[in-house]
């Protein structure tokens, strides 16, 4: 593969600057931007005060795991909020390797329900229980994705869903994939693909060449932009990169239109002829556009309305190649399904041990 050199640079330059953290109450939600100064400590410079909020809430979490016996005698609730923020951060900082190369991914979907009392909190056995209950059915899951040769987890994003009366579910989107080896840095270009490169769209997949090869030019897309974009390496040894407080957006592809009024993803009405086999020079074409949205367009558009923190960091897209309606009208679109988060720089010996899930 290759890197994009015109789009991206300076953003991810930006991801690896402080991230806005909000931890005064454990609790994960999208929250109004704040302009506070990152504060250093000072036995492990680059180690900023909000970093180590995030290390220290987390650590917290996992004493109260271990001694869940006492703290479920203590009488100890929690708000849905801090449960989830809790249970997301802990469970990424223990199994999850975001900083790794991923030369292909596989999502999948969990949910899970907690009865919650009046004031929206759980008791900590309840808590407990959905930690050890989210452990065994991620470890399921990736167990059997489908990956069997250099194997990794990558992220597992958990979120509040729907609530009916007492009982509030929780969804949990798990990412894992095949990573890559090689050590090497690999400069950015101006597309990722060549001549050789033609790709179907849509559910059937394949090549231009043999539509039997698993994968089309949605997925093709997504796997550069993943491989490229949302992992950032450590910028000094002895650290580890955290992603926290993430969460979802879905795109149908129409919602932002370049200055001819064409839409930035791949979208067209069933009435046109849509290119549905898309050359090296369209997949340059889409993989750009689609870097455009994603890495300036909808964080400053979600910023703006002070959905997000001034700089968020990206950590996965999911693109999928679908024939359908949006509104009213059948459509050949990429839907996207964004996940954003918080990102913290912080010393390997300030989290809990990390390990791979399945050992």
């Amino acid at each position: 593969m290759k890197r994009s050199k015109v789009l991206g640079l300076s953003f991810v330059l930006m991801l690896a600057v402080g991230i806005t953290l909000y931890l005064a109450a454990c609790k994960k939600k999208i929250i109004t931007p704040t302009n506070n100064v990152a504060g250093q400590v000072d036995d492990y410079p680059g180690y900023s005060s909000e970093a180590r909020l995030v290390a220290q809430s987390i650590n917290r979490f996992k004493r109260q795991l271990d001694d869940r016996e006492n703290v479920m005698r203590s009488g100890l609730y929690m708000p849905i909020d801090s449960i989830i923020w809790n249970v997301e951060a802990l469970f990424n900082a223990e199994y999850t390797f975001p900083e790794r190369k991923y030369v292909e991914t596989v999502k999948q979907e969990l949910e899970f329900f907690v009865d919650v009392n009046e004031n929206n909190e759980a008791p900590f056995s309840v808590v407990a229980d959905l930690y050890d209950a989210i452990t065994d059915a991620v470890r399921q899951v990736y167990s059997n994705d489908g990956i069997n040769v250099d194997k990794s987890l990558k992220t597992v994003v958990v979120e509040k869903g729907d609530a009916v009366s007492n009982r509030v579910s929780v969804n949990v989107y798990v990412v894992s994939g095949k990573m890559d080896q090689s050590n090497s840095v690999k400069d950015p270009v101006d597309g990722p693909f060549g001549p050789p490169d033609c790709w179907y769209y849509g559910e059937y997949g394949g090549t231009c060449d043999d539509p039997s090869i698993l994968g089309d030019a949605a997925e093709i897309i997504e796997d550069s932009i993943n491989y490229y974009y949302s992992g950032t390496s450590v910028p000094q040894p002895g650290f580890r990169n955290l992603n926290f407080g993430m969460f979802r957006i879905s795109l149908d592809g129409n919602e932002y239109l370049d200055e001819n009024g064409e839409p930035y993803l791949y979208y067209f009405p069933s009435t046109v002829n849509p290119p549905l086999y898309l050359n090296y020079e369209l997949l340059n074409y889409y993989y750009n556009r689609e870097l455009k949205v994603l890495l300036y367009l909808l964080p400053t558009d979600l910023a703006s309305q002070n959905l997000l923190p001034v700089i968020p960091a990206f950590v996965e897209v999911d693109i999928t190649g679908l024939y359908g309606y949006t509104g009213n009208y059948s459509c050949y679109h990429h839907r996207n399904y964004v996940v954003y988060g918080h990102k913290a720089l912080i010393p390997s010996q300030e989290l809990p041990p990390l390990r791979d899930l399945l050992n």
